[in-house]
């Protein structure tokens, strides 16, 4: 008897925003596949990922643990490797689990409960190792303000990486589906890919036709007043200091990347386009900012950073639907274990999104700095998604309270007037949480990584799966 279990295809991106799609209303997006996707499956409205930055972000996707809980804070933190995955669990029923691309793992495991990975990170091994080279356009990598004058129509290894994933992704997922035929085996293939990530350079084909339909004005200036947990990390990524042109710039060459991932995706959708027995799905690991309320890339919990694009098609989920539900990438992984049939994994705090009736309509994310060259101390930022209302907790700062009914920009910050509101959620986003207990963890934890980059610095150590541009000579503006 054949297997009743469902293949699963699912394609990461790394900082798409949710807003920046046909199927989500933004009609300069050019997005084609994904919208067919959507009119295909269900788009869920209100997705928000565990940390609006890469690696604590798919950590707690892969975990189901927020980070607090797995120790994966920030960006130079590993996942040990006794922490079981949705691949492990996955793996444990009977999956073909297949990692193809970007995951952003940190020390020698580079599996995590993955059978496979035909090709690794662009991204390195080690903290200290060194970002991916682009060489002569490092000085535009887009994560500080003055970087982003280099923004602009040319080519980066980073999109020479996701060709290169694609290309493997539609080996490995024709190879998965010769197997199930064969053996009824059922797979989950999770592609992954590095662009829209900065930086915002664009290639020539897509750069030009974003320019030539336009990408729409930034809508939310910068404020008169920043709030000031977002104020030191503002100064120190030099965000007041961009001028119109490479704001336009990084803008029309933010919109061309997601034009060239949409193109990607769709070459990988297409692999299972006719496959009855085959989820898909796309998302991303956390939003970006893109120059509204002045501010750019992840790391804030404005709706821009924090929320991500989520469609599913496929697995019982209605099609051309929209779901509003408050949910997150946590809710997705359980998904993924609901539809093999896996285990729970031990702690895992997201819930099955075809579990409609008991839907409790919340969801938290957790931010403590580490923006790669943006550095600033430690923080201990938390929020609380509650039906119509987001409370954002900073330590040693104002709480922001936000009614996203009424006020979907969040522009009016009701904590001084909705009291009990505030009390209410402030309870929530504090239990199980102590800023004090984090504190003492970031310590230890900075500790341990100055003395990996310095072991890293001295020593080399190998990345035995690290790719590396074969022809880096085309990083360059054209």
């Amino acid at each position: 008897m054949s297997d009743p279990r469902p293949n699963i295809v699912l394609v990461m991106t790394d900082q798409h925003a949710a807003r920046v799609l046909g199927a989500s209303g933004d009609r300069f997006a050019q997005t084609p596949a994904l919208d067919a996707l959507a009119a295909r499956g269900t788009r869920f409205e209100n997705c928000y990922c565990p940390s609006p930055l890469c690696v604590p972000s798919r950590m707690a996707f892969l975990t189901g643990l927020e980070p607090h809980v797995s120790g994966v804070l920030g960006n130079d933190d590993y996942l040990r490797s006794d922490i079981p995955t949705i691949a492990h669990a996955m793996g444990a029923a009977g999956y073909e689990c297949r990692l193809i691309g970007r995951m952003h793992f940190y020390g020698p495991d580079q599996h995590h409960g993955f059978a496979s990975r035909p090709i690794g990170d662009i991204g390195p091994s080690w903290p200290g190792s060194g970002a991916p080279d682009i060489g002569p356009l490092t000085s535009a990598r887009g994560n500080r303000g003055p970087e982003l004058e280099g923004s602009g129509r040319g080519e980066t290894s980073y999109q020479a990486y996701d060709h290169a994933v694609t290309d493997h992704a539609e080996r490995e997922i024709n190879d998965l589906i010769r197997q199930r035929d064969s053996t009824g085996r059922p797979f989950f293939a999770l592609v992954s890919l590095f662009c829209p990530h900065p930086p915002y350079i664009a290639q020539p084909e897509d750069y030009d036709s974003v320019v030539q339909t336009g990408v729409p004005p930034v809508r939310l200036p910068p404020p008169a007043h920043r709030h000031p947990a977002l104020a030191e990390w503002a100064a120190a990524g030099g965000v007041d200091a961009v001028s119109a042109s490479a704001i336009g710039k990084s803008r029309a060459a933010y919109y061309a990347l997601v034009r060239m991932i949409d193109r990607l995706a769709g070459r990988v959708l297409a692999t299972i386009a006719d496959r009855t027995d085959t989820v898909a799905i796309y998302t991303s690991d956390h939003g970006e900012a893109l120059g509204e309320r002045g501010l750019w890339w992840k790391s804030t919990f404005h709706e821009e950073s924090v929320k991500v694009p989520l469609i599913i098609s496929g697995g019982g989920f209605g099609q051309a639907a929209v779901d509003q539900r408050v949910t997150s990438l946590m809710d997705l992984s359980a998904t993924l274990l609901g539809l093999s049939h896996a285990r729970n994994l031990p702690g895992h705090t997201g819930r099955d999104l075809r579990d409609g009736a008991t839907w409790p309509d919340q969801c938290m994310s957790s931010y403590y700095g580490g923006l790669m060259n943006i550095r600033t101390t430690n923080v201990r930022h938390r929020m609380i998604r509650q039906g119509r209302y987001k409370l954002c907790w900073y330590d040693g700062h104002d709480p922001q309270l936000f009614d996203l009914w009424q006020d979907p920009d969040e522009l009016n910050d009701i904590a001084g007037q909705e009291t009990e509101i505030l009390a209410t959620l402030t309870q929530d986003v504090l239990a199980g949480w102590s800023p004090d207990v984090i504190r003492r963890t970031q310590q230890v934890s900075q500790a341990r990584t100055n003395l990996i980059r310095d072991w890293v610095a001295r020593c080399t150590p190998d990345e035995p799966t690290r790719w590396h541009d074969p022809n880096p000579e085309r990083n360059k503006l054209q």
